[in-house]
């Protein structure tokens, strides 16, 4: 499944105790109840991702009121799903017969005090217009430090930025109770911005076309369509799969 950045370096800081409890069968974790239909409306998404020292590689999003999926592009796919409702995130691991089920839980929004925030923004006029919209080329600053840059096309895809501003916050409060066993090299300025306290900054301001860092994360929309249909099954996560939650193996 591609690597999704906030997702890895969430699971990355619990990974030893998880591997444990995963061994042990994990918890009894609860997600919504309610059942998909037979099929779907969807908006879809099509990128290409690149982390660094990787080549790059398709993901896709499906969006719709109930739920998020994030996948390689197929539906046989490892995938992760947003339940938007219970407002948990599902990572499926087909090779496994496992899911990590991360909830939501309640976070602090507010930034440290010795965090200051800045945001630099320029109208892309060698971008072509999308759906009518001019981009916008933004930089999102922490302590003098560009974090982040990408371009944003104010108000396109409302809907579809609503959800992944949900999955980024879930991923967000989740992280943030894993502070404690997050080495402090990684908790800079711009971690702690990113990953931690504002991970839906960038989305806030609408939705990007592009994002990259200095880091050699890269992430490029290719194509979207809305209002197409799709299996009800790409929403339901497989019953026998053995589950368990970072609240479980990081004590929370």
């Amino acid at each position: 499944m591609s690597g999704y950045r906030l997702f890895t370096l969430l699971v990355l800081a619990a990974v030893s105790a998880a591997c444990s409890t995963a061994e042990n069968g994990g918890g009894d974790t609860s997600t919504s109840d309610t059942v998909p239909a037979a099929s779907a409306t969807v908006t879809v998404l099509h990128y290409q991702e690149q982390e660094a020292g990787t080549d790059s590689y398709p993901v896709r999003v499906l969006v719709n009121p109930e739920y998020l999926r994030i996948d390689d592009g197929y539906a046989e796919s490892d995938f992760t799903l947003l339940d938007r409702e219970a407002r948990t995130v599902s990572s499926v691991s087909h090779e496994d017969g496992n899911i990590l089920v991360i909830q939501h839980t309640p976070a602090d929004e507010q930034l440290p005090a010795d965090i200051h925030l800045d945001l630099e923004q320029a109208i892309d006029t060698d971008a072509p217009r999308v759906a009518g919209r001019q981009p916008v080329h933004m930089r999102f600053i922490a302590n003098t430090a560009v974090c982040h840059e990408a371009v944003i096309v104010p108000g396109l895809l409302a809907d579809a930025v609503e959800a992944l501003i949900e999955y980024e916050e879930i991923l967000g409060s989740r992280q943030q109770e894993n502070l404690s066993i997050t080495p402090e090299s990684l908790q800079t300025a711009c971690f702690l911005t990113r990953y931690v306290y504002a991970p839906a900054r960038h989305l806030r301001q609408g939705f990007p076309i592009r994002e990259w860092d200095a880091d050699g994360y890269r992430r490029t929309l290719v194509d979207y369509s809305e209002a197409e249909r799709v299996a009800g099954e790409l929403f339901r996560l497989p019953e026998a799969y053995q589950r368990y939650s970072l609240g479980e193996v990081t004590g929370g």
